[in-house]
């Protein structure tokens, strides 16, 4: 038996009640069998392969599921901290993934949907939980954050990193071309008018703006192979990440490619309407 075969028999699986709250429930979504990094080498800018992974900070762990395959690669984090804001799943995560450098901890912030019986408070500060990070993880956390939880939460992690350091961040965009009656300073639309964190999309022009604002460079992007469905960006931090040109949306994201919106005219509304006939409609007619 190797050595990550000994280490996965050690680190038991979340349970089926938890990870059904997450998402995968298959247990390859849970495992690493070859004990490679998870991410890749993560060579961004001026960092060496695999130096990303020193010290990991997961906004968002879950029940554990990418703390349990970081913990079985060959070369493990030498500091994991996870937080989120379901206490069962931190509890699980504390008693059967948590050691003297893996730690997990309970983030009491109101979510109607995942965290209904937390305290009911928008923000509240992860600083305290280290600083030095090499890599913060936030997989499917901007999705389900207003734009002031987005920007509160990338200050809190701007104090955390390394002097050089990535974030994973994924996110839902759209193009706000599709969108001519959102206000100047209004740059998110949502599915749901009693729950709108249920997901957020953010519109890719103020998105660029944002990282940048906050110092960020955004390096690299996984598109949604989903029409509509989350996206993968990587941005850096520090001196030697620069901004790559290559990084622009396709026809996945709403609103870009061939779903492009066509502009029509000018005016308050856009254009305007121009009254057909049956015959224009339908050249069919007669």
């Amino acid at each position: 038996m190797s050595e990550c075969e000994r280490e996965a028999a050690r680190l038991p699986m979340p349970p089926m009640e938890l990870r059904q709250l997450v998402g995968p429930t298959e247990d390859v979504a849970y495992d690493n069998a070859s004990g490679e990094r998870i991410w890749g080498d993560l060579v961004y800018g001026p960092l060496e392969p695999g130096a990303a992974y020193r010290r990991v900070f997961d906004f968002g762990c879950g029940c554990g599921r990418q703390a349990r395959q970081l913990l079985l690669q060959k070369e493990p984090p030498g500091v994991y901290v996870g937080v989120d804001i379901s206490r069962k799943m931190i509890e699980w995560c504390q008693q059967h993934l948590g050691r003297e450098n893996v730690t997990f901890h309970y983030h009491d912030v109101w979510q109607p949907n995942y965290a209904p019986d937390n305290t009911r408070r928008l923000t509240l500060p992860i600083r305290q939980h280290g600083s030095d990070f090499t890599l913060i993880n936030a997989h499917s956390v901007f999705t389900h954050l207003l734009e002031c939880q987005t920007r509160f939460y990338l200050e809190e992690m701007r104090a955390m990193l390394a002097e050089r350091a990535l974030l994973r961040t994924t996110w839902f965009f759209f193009n706000r071309d599709w969108f001519p009656p959102l206000a100047p300073h209004q740059h998110c639309v949502f599915l749901d008018d009693q729950i709108p964190t249920q997901a957020v999309y953010y519109d890719w022009g103020f998105f660029v703006d944002l990282m940048h604002e906050m110092g960020f460079r955004i390096l690299d992007a996984w598109w949604a192979r989903t029409s509509g469905y989350q996206s993968l960006i990587w941005l850096g931090w520090g001196e030697g990440f620069e901004d790559n040109p290559a990084v622009t949306p396709p026809d996945t994201v709403l609103g870009f490619g061939y779903s492009r919106a066509r502009h029509v005219g000018t005016g308050p509304y856009g254009s305007e309407l121009k009254t057909t006939s049956p015959q224009e409609h339908d050249p069919a007619a007669t």
